[in-house]
């Protein structure tokens, strides 16, 4: 049978260390605690209702002492006899949270450093049949770091983040974001175990696509053993995929423990990411034998396919384009951070549902940034799965760290078993050093060093390590990047961070660069807007509910956040009246930002080859960049980005008018582009675009129509729009609506909006809804119009998840937006509530 082992997950106890302690026996002072691992201290102390999660949403700094004080954990078992008989006993720790100390049965068995990586320890000398007692004691984080920093002296001088924090190879937000408190913690936040090796075990599978076309793709499996016993070992694989199943053996001789081959596959089914093909998954059975006998089985699954980090010169400076297969893609996503700010806490489900909402937002890759975490193996899976591309940070962010000879070898350490641990991932298309580093050395950013401090890690070791372990997936240094080392964030050769727009406080208009200015990649940018209503009452009290509250004020993390989003919301629309207004128009705000850039972008993907916006979630409660909040509960972002990442597209090319003393601030229509980002069996798309110019009662007042036919992954010329559309004789009462029609099909929509919202004359508008059951947990609402509304969003006092949100509404069509609940008829339609940008004037 394959290898024996014993899940140490589940429950078991913890308490604060006795600093009197000097014995085993003395940490019998004082009561144990309950607690499930995987853990953090804060959702230990949360389960043995110490402490209350509500208390940590509203103050979290109320809780700083968690994280000074040493924790001790213990689990006590018997070991089944199957696994006394292997010839060795692993203790394995998927994770530890991160300064530790392990004892088991007495006897010490290891101390740790490093929360990122898996550790491996042979305790078969040590574990008995019963009665086994493990312990694990963590270290306070913030103390043991800033012990490092005295005896190493501070060089990382950041604006909003500890300096310490580097020393330590630990999530840098838990020591405090922009978008997050300092709850730094620590705990056994991944699996743990008792693995039994009776003679060997299958340590190591790497699974290359080494040649591929249409006809045949080569895949290359290395083998790596750990022996504990030398003799012959057979090896047998088993490759099954669509129609077919392979079977291969390999054969270890006395002494041999590591073997590679290469499988040949006739006519492959290959992976794509997300709108560009099927998400082909093949799987590998492998089975180790000492004779007949099984001692170990692993199963993976891996997608055939090739990736390239397109970066060849051409006539705008130098492209940054990946290509899956061949074929070049758009990148349409954002960045992803932790999802909760207790490592340990996100588990299955907390993946499958905002994954799942990514896809369904169209988004195809998003940057695991470097100042979080590397996800657990669920999170690559689904991935895998769903079609997400993985653009992937080493975790380094936004500050020097030591370069020297201890902590290079830690990082060392950590690179090689993170890379094997994720390489035979498909969706992983792209390894990154670190996160701003680089950036903000050339701008000084870090009191005018000379020496960059750390820079052999991304420069030198990481790209070594890379051409070893992982070479056919590309590999950059920093983000954001450029051919011009003294200016990274330079446009025309790589990547940038576009943050002169909101933290530079210029006006949204600064997103519509002209051509030659538009970015190769954009790898960050974004907009703040608070979260959803109910998220916001679970860490502000009812009579804190108010615009300008402490509770609101200090759940933005960044220095002037809110006064910034004021500023932004004014230019729009005016001053919020309530709390609830300024949630709406914040995030009407953000999702409107968001879409200008976008469009703007994918209307020159002849330059600009993909854009994450910042970003996709949250850790905790809080006023941020985020599409989907803490709770999950989607804001309109969310919702613009299904639309403004669709596979096609109509977009307007603007520009700002002349600006005269005491005149409106109109955008002008110059153009429309229409964009074909999708693969059919067609081969591209035929169709009709009609621009219709229409006063706010939904009648026309001018019609251009433009016959377009547009190949797979194609973008139309600029087509000019008449002077009437370009610039309208009242503005303030007419829009334009544009409408891709095949057929009668809609294939696209898109509006346009000559001024902002506060100098538009709204009408009165009359918004109808009907509800109808289509499951017991599936409803369908209809609504209609007599005016132009735009920003329309359902709400629901109960809980409730919208096909779309945020929609412009038109009189004369029906609107149909499906709700998953499972409420009663009479209940849901009480709870839902209709708002659009008029009701707030």
């Amino acid at each position: 049978m394959p290898k024996a082992s014993l899940d140490l997950t589940g429950q078991w106890e913890f308490k604060e260390y006795p600093l009197s302690a000097r014995r085993m026996r003395d940490l019998d002072v004082g009561d144990w605690l309950r607690t499930p691992v995987p853990c953090s201290i804060f959702t230990s102390l949360i389960a043995a209702d110490k402490i209350k999660q509500s208390d940590i949403d509203a103050n979290p700094e109320n809780f700083s002492w968690v994280s000074e004080k040493p924790w001790i954990y213990r689990k006590t078992f018997d070991a089944p006899a199957e696994l006394l008989e292997c010839g060795r006993i692993d203790l394995v720790f998927d994770g530890l949270d991160t300064i530790a100390s392990i004892w088991l049965n007495d006897k010490l068995v290891s101390r740790t450093n490093n929360m990122f990586i898996p550790f491996r320890f042979d305790v078969t000398e040590i574990l008995k049949p019963k009665d086994n007692s493990l312990l694990v004691k963590f270290e306070p984080p913030v103390q043991y770091a800033k012990k490092l920093m005295e005896r190493y002296t501070s060089f990382s001088e950041s604006d909003f983040i500890n300096p310490y924090r580097v020393y330590v190879r630990k999530a840098q937000y838990q020591f405090g974001w922009d978008w997050c408190p300092s709850l730094p913690g620590c705990g056994v936040w991944r699996p743990v175990r008792l693995e039994g090796v009776k003679k060997a075990r299958l340590a190591d599978l790497h699974i290359r696509t080494v040649d591929c076309n249409q006809h045949y793709a080569d895949v290359k499996i290395e083998t790596k053993l750990d022996v504990v016993s030398k003799e012959t070992f057979l090896c047998k694989l088993t490759l099954s995929g669509p129609g077919q199943t392979i079977k291969h053996e390999l054969t270890f001789k006395s002494g041999e423990d590591f073997q590679s081959t290469v499988i040949r596959i006739d006519k492959p089914v290959l992976w794509w990411p997300s709108g560009y093909g099927e998400q082909n998954l093949y799987a590998i059975d492998v089975q180790l034998l000492s004779g007949d006998e099984i001692i170990d089985r692993t199963k993976k699954f891996f997608g055939i396919r090739t990736v390239k980090l397109n970066r060849s010169p051409d006539g705008c400076g130098q492209k940054f384009q990946f290509e899956i297969n061949g074929q070049p893609v758009f990148a349409k996503g954002a960045n992803w951070i932790p999802a909760s700010i207790f490592a340990g806490s996100v588990n299955t489900d907390d993946y499958e549902q905002l994954l799942n909402a990514a896809v369904r937002s169209n988004i195809n890759m998003l940057r695991v940034w470097g100042g979080g975490y590397y996800e657990a193996s669920e999170f690559y899976e689904l991935c895998d799965r769903l079609g997400i591309m993985v653009w992937q940070d080493f975790m380094f962010a936004c500050a020097y760290y030591p370069d020297r000879q201890w902590f290079i070898d830690e990082v060392k350490t950590e690179a090689v078993k993170i890379v094997k641990r994720l390489r035979n991932h498909p969706c992983v298309v792209l390894w990154c050093g670190n996160n701003e580093i680089d950036w903000m050395h050339s701008v000084s950013s870090f009191g005018k060093r000379k020496k960059f401090y750390g820079k052999a890690i991304y420069h030198k070791l990481l790209p070594r390590l890379l051409s070893e372990l992982d070479p056919d997936r590309d590999y950059i240094p920093t983000t954001p990047l450029s051919a011009d080392r003294a200016n990274p964030n330079e446009p025309n050769s790589g990547t940038i961070h576009q943050w002169n727009v909101w933290s530079g406080y210029q006006p949204v208009r600064n997103y519509l660069r002209p051509p030659s200015d538009v970015p190769r990649f954009v790898t960050e940018f974004g907009f703040q807007s608070l979260p959803d209503m109910q998220t916001i009452k679970k860490f502000c009290s009812p009579e804190q509910l108010r615009i300008g509250s402490f509770p609101i004020e200090k759940h933005n993390y960044q220095l002037d956040g809110n006064s910034r989003l004021h500023r932004y919301l004014c230019d729009l629309f005016g001053t919020a009246k309530n709390l609830e207004q300024f949630v709406y128009l914040s995030q009407v705000t953000q999702a409107r930002a968001v879409k200008v850039y976008v469009e703007h972008l994918r209307s020159h993907n002849f330059r600009n080859s993909g854009v994450l916006f910042w970003q996709f979630n949250d850790c905790c409660p809080a006023i941020s960049w985020s599409a989907i909040d803490h709770t999950k509960k989607p804001k309109a972002l969310y919702y613009y980005a299904k639309r403004f990442f669709s596979k096609r597209l109509i977009t307007v090319v603007s520009e700002l008018g002349n600006v005269k003393a005491n005149a409106l601030p109109q955008l002008r229509a110059l153009s429309v582009v229409a964009i074909n980002d999708s693969k059919s069996a067609a081969g591209g798309l035929t169709a009709t675009l009609n621009c219709r110019l229409l006063d706010l009662a939904g009648n026309m007042l001018d019609k251009v129509t433009f016959p377009i036919a547009l190949g797979q992954f194609k973008t139309s010329a600029a087509l000019k729009l008449p002077k009437a559309m370009v610039f309208p004789a009242a503005p303030d009462r007419t829009l334009l609506h544009l409408v891709i029609d095949k057929d009668g099909e809609k294939m696209a929509e898109n509006f346009f909006f000559y001024l902002p919202d506060k100098y538009i004359d709204w009408p009165n508008a009359k918004i109808t809804k009907q509800l109808s059951r289509i499951t017991d947990s599936r409803w369908e609402l209809k609504l209609k119009t007599d005016m132009v509304v735009k920003d329309v969003q359902i709400n629901s006092d109960v809980p409730a998840q919208f096909s779309d949100n945020f929609i412009d509404m038109l009189p004369g069509c029906d609107y149909e937006i499906i709700i998953d609940s499972d409420s009663q008829l009479t209940a849901l339609e009480d709870a839902i509530h209709i708002r659009s940008v008029r009701d707030v004037f």
